[in-house]
């Protein structure tokens, strides 16, 4: 619950800096605009997502990573990697909510510990672009 407080604040931090550099929404305005057209679209963002991300850049990609490099290494490649695959200019707040999330997998060795981090941090960010964009 910890990781997911931290990534909300995250989240926050870096909407506010990127509001400050008169920047879109990126992603989340992208999917608010699919959810409009059909509700099932919050099933990608909601659940679907963030159990294989977590899987592909907290457990497999690093694993693999870790065999030529330092696991230090192979996390915050694996971390970049999952920050611009998201396709959005601003990927600091998907670099440091991925490092977050990949603390919590090895803290507890669990890839719930992180899907459900990233579920709550997607389901924040719909729910406030969504107040917000009404």
């Amino acid at each position: 619950m910890l990781i997911a407080c931290l990534a909300i604040l995250s989240g926050l931090f870096f909407a506010w800096l990127k509001s400050l550099l008169g920047a879109d929404t990126g992603n989340a305005e992208s999917i608010n605009q699919q959810v409009n057209i059909n509700l099932a679209y919050l099933l990608m963002p909601l659940l679907i997502s963030p159990v294989i991300e977590e899987w592909i850049f907290r457990k497999s990609l690093p694993g693999l990573l870790q065999r030529k490099l330092p696991k230090p290494a192979a996390i915050i490649l694996s971390n970049i990697l999952f920050a611009i695959l998201h396709g959005d200019w601003f990927i600091f707040p998907y670099f440091v909510n991925g490092c977050l999330y990949a603390y919590s997998y090895e803290r507890t060795g669990d890839l719930r510990v992180p899907v459900f981090s990233h579920v709550l941090y997607n389901a924040f960010v719909f729910a406030t672009t969504y107040i917000f964009a009404v």
